[in-house]
């Protein structure tokens, strides 16, 4: 999920036996101390005004609610027992961020009707501020280990109502560089925490049995991705998000990808920068601007094989046969020097959440819906640790 998701389960995993077994490599002390630590104060935000949209194909999961608030605490113990001695708290995942960088985000000016809705009107134009990173929760991890990797982006005034107060002019979309999520039901997630209290075998096991063959083989595949540049990597939403409003709404997924082709190929094993995508890319952004191309796929669900796509079920692909990718907007990053200390402390402070959005984007699925609650609450118990006062960004910033 920022993606990758709130979870701290993607990272520790090793692939044995042809990538059938999976064993946690989590630090069984960390997980006891996380477990024991004393509360923050910060109070888990409620799960139980969730509005479920039946028309477009959501459906509780099993005591979402409960496993919900129950995923929550435990990463919020988890933060404070890995934190309370080391500041500056960082997120739980995604906490190695390779460059903050401020781009342009232009929407196509010969974008269709069926297309404009929110953000997406022709012609429209946003800064925004991206955030590329590591998908696990290690933020001194070596570039060199196999991992998620994410690309998160906020764009910046940007008018109409929010589903959430605490930004009112920005919207957000969280994206990896991995077309599925390995696990979709709250109640399976809540156990693969869990699972992570034993060490070893054990551990390993357990999380094979919680995720099952299809879900270890996308985890294992999510985690073993090593590139050259995230500036010339494929993202992708993974889960389900609404375009438009009223009875016209549909569900949609969406994309960013290099607007040309790049050589993604990791150095060699004789590099020894264990910072190179930084490095990387502050190389191409110190002589050539970068691009993405951001598309959407839309669900069809007047035929058979658009409505079986789920919104539900974030293992399975949408098949670009049945929802074709269409390109609605160019990102544009602008050559520049991010790599500043002051930069790299602002982003860090930047909360991200694909509920930071107009309703006509409102996030579909229970993945997103555990997002809601988790996002939320640890974004409130960094700031309170850090003792941050959030200020919304602009892109005025000067650094």
């Amino acid at each position: 999920m920022q993606l990758l998701p709130p979870c701290s389960i993607l990272p520790v995993f090793a692939v044995l036996l042809s990538g059938l077994v999976l064993v946690a490599a989590c630090s069984a002390l960390e997980e006891n101390q996380a477990l024991t630590a004393g509360r923050s104060g910060i109070q888990p935000k409620s799960a139980s005004n969730i509005v479920y949209d039946a028309e477009l194909g959501e459906l509780p999961w099993p005591e979402e609610e409960a496993a919900t608030q129950a995923i929550t605490e435990s990463i919020e113990q988890t933060i404070r027992a890995r934190y309370m001695n080391n500041l500056p708290a960082r997120r739980e995942v995604h906490a190695k961020a390779h460059g903050c960088v401020l781009a342009d985000f232009q929407v196509d000016d010969t974008l269709r009707d069926e297309h404009q809705h929110g953000v997406f009107q022709a012609g429209a134009r946003y800064q925004a501020w991206i955030r590329f990173s590591n998908g696990g929760s290690d933020p001194s991890v070596d570039d060199r280990a196999g991992d998620g990797r994410g690309m998160a982006v906020k764009l910046l005034g940007v008018p109409g109502a929010k589903l959430l107060s605490d930004e009112s002019h920005t919207q957000d979309f969280l994206m990896i560089n991995h077309p599925v999520f390995f696990i979709d039901d709250p109640q399976k997630y809540l156990s693969l925490i869990e699972a992570r209290r034993s060490s070893g075998l054990l551990a390993g096991l357990s999380a094979l049995f919680v995720l099952g063959i299809e879900g270890s083989i996308i985890a294992a595949k999510i985690n073993g991705k090593i590139i050259g540049n995230p500036l010339y990597s494929r993202y992708w939403s993974t889960v389900p998000y609404q375009l438009g409003a009223g009875a016209n709404r549909r569900a949609m997924k969406y994309s960013a990808k290099p607007c040309v082709k790049m050589d993604n190929t990791p150095p060699s094993d004789k590099s020894q920068d264990p910072n190179y995508l930084r490095a990387a890319m502050q190389q191409h952004l110190n002589a050539n601007d970068a691009c993405f191309e951001f598309l959407i796929q839309t669900r069809d669900t007047s035929t058979p094989a658009g409505a079986a796509l789920s919104v539900e079920i974030s293992t399975k692909e949408w098949e670009e046969n049945v929802a074709p990718f269409v390109k609605v907007a160019t990102i544009t990053i602008p050559k520049q020097n991010f790599d500043k200390p002051a930069q790299h402390e602002f982003c860090e402070n930047l909360s991200y959440t694909p509920w930071h959005t107009l309703s006509e984007h409102r996030p579909l699925g229970g993945v997103n819906r555990i997002r809601r609650v988790v996002y939320s609450t640890i974004a409130d118990l960094r700031r309170s640790m850090n003792a941050i006062t959030p200020n919304e960004p602009t892109g005025d910033e000067k650094f």
